[in-house]
């Protein structure tokens, strides 16, 4: 848990990192105070409370994993699903109206404001994520599809089909837009 906690820290550094005059500890406390971090690290821990088998204590920490839970949801409008597996870097850029239940997400995952990831009736998975891949604000990735490695989602696109790697998609339904994804986000990796 503190390994992928560090790298998701390491990442948001990098990508999303603060002003040249924010040095030493006070960069840290910027960094931990945003509803979008703060998310993120709540998602790690109820992941890591699944884990736990002790009887009464991993209750007990289970308890207090969906509290938190509750209480991003609430204060940050942000309902990461813990049986979503996501691996390291992961970012959320800011805050509100975010939901996001797939089954995998690869590593340096970045999200806006207003993304859905999710299910939809009669569809088998939810969606995969691959490594590197860059949702704008508003987007939607819905039903079984497939997202490659490399990939970046205009704002507001709707994905209801797979997407290929290193290439830009946008619209609604979204389409390729350009091959060999070059944006700035994508160079950021842990």
């Amino acid at each position: 848990m503190f390994e992928m906690i560090k790298s998701d820290f390491e990442r948001k550094f990098k990508a999303f990192g603060l002003r040249a005059e924010d040095q030493g500890a006070l960069r840290y406390v910027k960094l931990s105070m945003e509803l979008g971090t703060q998310a993120a690290v709540v998602y790690r821990f109820c992941r890591w409370a699944r884990g736990v088998k002790i009887p009464v204590i991993g209750l007990i920490i289970r308890i207090i994993a969906r509290m938190l839970h509750l209480m991003v949801m609430v204060v940050a409008g942000i309902n990461i699903q813990p049986y979503s597996t996501i691996g390291r870097g992961f970012a959320i850029h800011n805050f509100s109206c975010i939901f996001l239940l797939a089954e995998k997400i690869g590593d340096n995952c970045t999200l806006n404001q207003g993304v859905t990831i999710g299910n939809v009736r009669g569809s088998k998975h939810p969606p995969i994520l691959g490594d590197n891949v860059y949702v704008g604000a508003g987007a939607k990735i819905l039903g079984d599809v497939v997202i490659g490695s490399n990939v970046v989602i205009a704002a507001n696109s709707l994905v209801i089909s797979n997407v290929p790697d290193n290439c830009t998609v946008a619209g609604v339904p979204a389409r390729v837009i350009s091959r060999g994804a070059d944006s700035p986000y994508l160079q950021y990796t842990v």
